[in-house]
């Protein structure tokens, strides 16, 4: 007796309009590729062969959604549901599984530059955590996609049975939840740890085809590949900004209220990931009096993290304070220039205050160097690992390039001066645009933190909140770069789906009685534990 075929369930288009916050840079597959010009450039972003036009490549993509969705489940099997999976290795006295095609297909996405601007050529850098300045020989030029570029990526989400539709929506939904903006998230290119790659869903848009219906079929199948990326793109004008919207209108076209009511109304997934984040508010400014209570009016200083001047401005300075790209309404991908923190240089501002810190305490306990070192360079990642192996990543990471609000513009004349007659050096005077005052709001995530670096990240936002030793940027020695932390909140989820506990680190600093003041002690507890001789091993530990 023949059996008859399973039913095929329906296939959904899918299109996307994704934001680029921050500066990104997407590399190209090619050391040289065939669209280069000639030029300095040392690394051009990836770039469609044909039309030479920036793009972010179908396999980039959909490796980021795996990647989001496998950390928010830690549940392999649901990864490979809906984005297949390898054949295995043989278990023990059993088969190797079989393999599995992705359920979803996704295609490359062309950039769109916001109106006015091309892709930017930039100098990329390599700081010296331990004296602030960039190390000789580690200076690069590489083309970067400025914020607001946008990418309408397409994808098709193939469903096997009816049965597995409600399933590998939800699944499809939890991965583009990595686009919110909320949150770690997914970040996009290289130098993601220095703020870089930062990116928005702002509008998504889906179609249901049941290609069990002749007309149907026939309606999908006869449309070209530039027609049904042009009519994603234009359906994409007053979508929704939410997946999940998208999917519940379609699927209550088609007679399918019950599945769309389930969709909008699923519960919420725990966060599989074990991480902390910590937020702080750096005002370019140092305290007049360090060891006063809350609340206290910095002083604002001035800070200069260079970078060439203004089309408008050259001739008239030698140097200028940086400026980016800042996204100021995403839904319309709309910038505008303002004054940043700078990203390799802030990283390695905090990568330096916490070296320093487990320097001197790890002395202190009469510990090994190499014990300090190690644990270090866990945390913080290292140019090379233990015996010369590889650079080691960093587990705190840079979560977007901060800009400054507020301060004002301020042009300054220097001169050097003749140590021996003590007048100005003919030919030695420099005019710069620096900036004045001013605060940004800096998020550093944590990836599987234990209570010894949190420790850690108590005393560096002690260090901002008093007496700032360590500039940021230029200038250092003429008291330009002192950062003062006006506000700091370390919040951790523990990855079980808990609720995050939230700790205000300015309490805890200055109210000794306080709950806070109580926690982060043990904090700080946990790393002297860590850095004195026996105390554990160097590497991190599982507290959580």
């Amino acid at each position: 007796m023949s059996t008859r075929p399973a039913r095929p369930g329906p296939l959904w288009e899918i299109a996307v309009r994704l934001c680029l916050l921050s500066d990104t840079h997407i590399g190209a597959a090619r050391a040289v590729p065939r669209h280069a010009a000639e030029g300095d450039v040392d690394l051009r972003v990836d770039r469609d062969p044909r039309t030479g036009v920036p793009r972010l490549r179908a396999t980039t993509l959909a490796g980021l959604l795996r990647h989001e969705l496998a950390a928010r489940t830690e549940d392999p099997r649901k990864v490979s549901r809906l984005f297949g999976a390898p054949e295995s290795g043989p278990p023990p006295g059993g088969e190797p599984d079989a393999p599995a095609a992705s359920a979803l297909d996704v295609d490359d996405a062309a950039a769109e530059l916001p109106e006015g601007t091309t892709v930017a050529v930039r100098v990329g850098t390599r700081v010296d955590p331990a004296s602030g300045t960039v190390r000789p020989g580690h200076m690069w030029q590489w083309e970067v996609l400025p914020a607001g570029t946008v990418f309408t990526a397409h994808m098709r989400l193939r469903v096997p049975a009816p049965a597995d539709e409600e399933l590998l929506l939800d699944l499809l939904v939890l991965a583009a939840d990595g686009f919110s903006g909320e949150g770690p998230g997914i970040r996009v290119g290289g130098r993601t740890g220095r703020g870089h790659g930062a990116v928005r869903a702002t509008h998504w848009t889906a179609e249901r085809h049941d290609l069990t219906d002749e007309r149907a079929w026939f309606a999908y199948h006869a449309r070209s590949w530039a027609d049904r990326w042009e009519r994603g793109a234009a359906a994409l004008a007053d979508a929704p900004a939410e997946l999940s919207t998208a999917l519940a209108a379609r699927l209550r076209a088609h007679g399918r209220a019950a599945a769309a009511a389930r969709l909008e109304a699923r519960p919420a997934r725990p966060d599989r990931r074990h991480r902390a984040e910590l937020r702080l508010t750096l005002a370019v400014a140092e305290q007049p009096e360090p060891a006063g209570p809350p609340p206290r009016s910095p002083r604002p200083g001035l800070i200069m993290v260079g970078d060439v001047p203004a089309p408008e401005r050259l001739g008239t300075v030698d140097r200028a304070h940086r400026h980016r790209p800042v996204v100021s309404d995403a839904d319309k991908a709309s910038v505008r220039l303002a004054p940043v923190l700078g990203d390799t240089a802030l990283f390695a501002l905090f990568k330096r205050i916490g070296g320093r810190l487990v320097r001197d305490a790890a002395e202190h306990l009469g510990a090994e160097g190499a014990r300090w070192q190690e644990w270090h360079a866990h945390w913080w990642g290292a140019d090379t690992g233990p015996g010369g192996a590889r650079p080691r990543p960093s587990r705190v990471r840079l979560r977007a390039a901060p800009h400054l609000r507020g301060g004002a513009h301020l042009t300054a004349t220097r001169l050097t001066v003749d140590s021996l007659f003590g007048d100005a050096v003919e030919g030695r005077v420099f005019t710069s645009d620096l900036h004045c005052g001013g605060s940004g709001e800096v998020v550093l995530d944590v990836r599987d933190p234990d209570d010894a670096v949190r420790g850690l990240l108590v005393l560096v936002v002690r260090e901002l909140v008093t007496v700032p030793f360590d500039t940021l940027g230029a200038g250092a020695g003429s008291g330009n770069g002192r950062l003062t932390a006006t506000r700091a909140a370390l919040t951790t989820w523990t990855g079980d789906g808990g609720p995050p506990h939230r700790v205000d680190l300015l309490t805890a600093l200055f109210a000794p009685g306080s709950a806070e003041a109580a926690t982060a002690r043990g904090w700080v507890s946990a790393l002297r534990s860590r850095l004195a001789p026996g105390g554990g091993t160097a590497r991190a530990g599982g507290e959580r």
